[in-house]
């Protein structure tokens, strides 16, 4: 039996089982035969993907494709059914089983289609994926999503994404930021699209880092590690997994970090710009933690650090500049 058709027994099964348990009346003998086939870990990963994709459904319901494809599912299961029913009545899904399987293939060919999400200014926003994986954008970021059979692909067109993906050996969940490509099979990363590649870091598990632009090129990452593909040599180096994943809480924690590059990160949260014009203290290393979107709170604590003044302009910019005196506040 191969993997494939080995998953799709698993899956079948899983329909089944999801059916008789869902049933007004459920037979003391069958919660027994189902614990003792879901202590198989494949079989528990099968239904727990059932469940999802029922959830799924029924959060879909409104969905003109959704309900065109559940009911096209579920003509071709009654019309297989009747076909076979004169064979063998004993593997043939009916009443309940043949709805539950007829959902489930419908949600599986819906979530086939490609799939887009995004963010805008100052937004974050979580995703959960057909299979139980879970997206959380960034501010001004966008997500394509195409799951299938045997792969489930993510582009990451712009912005900023946290996953945490579903374990699934069969299909490999694999993220594409320009040239870079992560690979994954359960674990929780970041990934920030830079250019015509990433950077990525890695929280749990363990991640494939390869970029299409460099020949025979790529990363394997352990957790507390990070790779920026778009840098002039790039290399595995290690850091701060709090801070680099503080936004996900919509936190921005700064350890070590320039004042331009901190200034550069507060402005991808707000439409209020910070305009840096004070090279006395723009390489000074600043530690702190701001609220995303925060920019009064980040100009406040500058102000009060160094030797700088605040000014808006007209245009809603906040400019700020060498001075002699301190503790000046912002007009």
């Amino acid at each position: 039996m191969t993997a494939n058709t080995d998953l799709d027994v698993r899956r079948r099964q899983a329909a089944s089982w999801f059916a008789t348990l869902n049933q007004k009346r459920v037979a003391a003998s069958d919660v027994t035969a189902f614990s003792q086939w879901r202590r198989i870990p494949e079989n528990a990963e099968a239904y727990a993907r059932i469940e999802t994709m029922w959830e799924a459904a029924g959060s879909l319901k409104g969905d003109a494709d959704i309900a065109a494809l559940t009911e096209g599912a579920r003509a071709r299961a009654d019309a297989s059914r009747k076909v076979h029913s004169r064979f063998s009545k004993a593997v043939i899904p009916t009443g309940a089983v043949a709805a539950v399987a007829a959902v489930v293939i419908g949600v599986t060919m819906w979530s086939a289609r490609p799939l887009s999400y995004e963010t805008g200014l100052g937004e974050r926003r979580v995703v959960v994926l057909a299979d139980g994986s879970k997206v959380t954008l960034d501010t001004d970021s966008r997500i394509t999503v195409k799951l299938t059979s045997g792969r489930r692909a993510v582009e990451l067109g712009s912005g900023q994404a946290f996953f945490e993906v579903r374990g699934d050996r069969a299909r490999p969940f694999i993220v594409s930021a320009g040239d870079t490509d992560v690979t994954a099979v359960g674990t929780r990363f970041d990934v920030r699209r830079s250019g015509d590649g990433a950077q990525v870091t890695l929280v749990e598990g363990k991640v494939d880092v390869s970029d299409r632009s460099a020949v025979s090129q790529g990363w394997s990452l352990a957790p507390g590690q990070q790779i920026v593909t778009t840098s002039p040599r790039p290399a595995v180096r290690a850091v701060d997994v709090a801070s680099e994943t503080s936004w996900t809480t919509g936190r921005l924690i700064f350890a070590g970090d320039t004042i331009e590059t901190a200034v550069g990160e507060v402005n991808r949260y707000s439409r209020t710009k910070v305009v840096l014009q004070a090279p006395a203290i723009s390489r000074i290393a600043v530690s702190g933690a701001f609220n995303t979107g925060d920019v009064e709170g980040f100009v406040s604590a500058l102000v009060e650090l160094y030797p700088v003044v605040a000014e808006r302009t007209p245009t809603g910019q906040i400019v700020i500049r060498d001075a002699p005196a301190k503790n000046a506040a912002v007009r």
